[in-house]
């Protein structure tokens, strides 16, 4: 697979998905900076794909918010002195809660939207311009959801977001065309994540997810990173403006009752 580029971003990159994305890019060839709001975790994930992948001069850690416009930019700065001007970018970081809409707290809808919707755009915008600025083609993968189009109780903020992700993604992907910048979105399904398990993953909350998912299992961050990877190579270079779901099928079938599932899960 040729990768548009060497140099990568990835954003929520301390876990799950998003270690498992930077993972795939590194062993395509890539540089790849991690970007993730836990510093700890974060220094700890680009030692391990260094050793893993014996490649610790093409991974770097920065600690930082999406959802702030400064951080964001020391970011990119930081993967272009180190790797050199990124050309692909995925905009993975994200957070949820669940409550229906009477009950959710207004701090919590303003942090999902931060986080999942404003961090995609404010890494999209601090990307394309140095992109630009450089005159260099570019990748960027912002991670969408099922739940952009599949609605369910107790997840209003979550679904409002990624769909606002998806519609971000089209605009994006207009605005940037011109300049040889690629720009589409990943929807996954139930996947295998430290968020998901211990929750989603477990009991009847599991199983319904599986039942309505015609391939019979729930995601493994692998599934995703390796959707990534095609979208930011050569192989998609006539693909832009889409957001490809990846989620075993399941948004054929929709999705259960959130809420209600939960409610039913006894009490440990």
């Amino acid at each position: 697979m040729q990768l548009i580029g060497h140099s990568a971003v990835v954003t929520g990159g301390a876990q799950g998905i998003g270690l498992a994305i930077a993972r795939r890019l590194l062993d395509e060839g890539a540089s790849v900076l991690l970007v993730d709001l836990n510093g700890d975790g974060v220094e700890a994930a680009a030692q391990q794909l260094g050793a893993a992948a014996g490649a610790s001069g093409r991974v770097a850690a920065f600690a930082g918010s999406v959802a702030e416009e400064a951080d964001m930019e020391a970011a990119l700065d930081a993967a272009s002195e180190r790797f050199g001007v990124p050309q692909i970018i995925a905009n993975n970081a994200g957070w949820a809660s669940m409550a229906p809409i009477v009950d959710l707290p207004v701090d919590d809808w303003d942090r999902i939207f931060a986080v999942c919707t404003k961090g995609v755009f404010l890494g999209t915008k601090v990307f394309a311009r140095r992109a630009i600025d450089a005159g260099l083609p570019g990748a960027i993968v912002n991670t969408s959801s099922l739940n952009a189009t599949a609605a369910t109780e107790g997840l209003a903020a979550y679904c409002a977001a990624k769909a606002a992700v998806s519609q971000f993604t089209k605009v994006a992907a207009l605005e940037f065309a011109p300049h040889g910048i690629r720009v589409n979105a990943v929807a996954p399904g139930l996947t295998r994540t430290p968020m998901s398990e211990g929750g989603f993953m477990d009991g009847r909350m599991g199983e319904e997810f599986v039942a309505r998912t015609p391939l019979g299992r729930p995601g493994e961050p692998q599934d995703i990173a390796n959707a990534v990877a095609l979208l930011a190579s050569a192989d998609a270079g006539w693909v832009t403006g889409v957001t490809l779901n990846v989620d075993g099928g399941a948004h054929m079938r929709g999705l259960h009752n959130y809420w209600a599932t939960m409610q039913a899960e006894p009490v440990a």
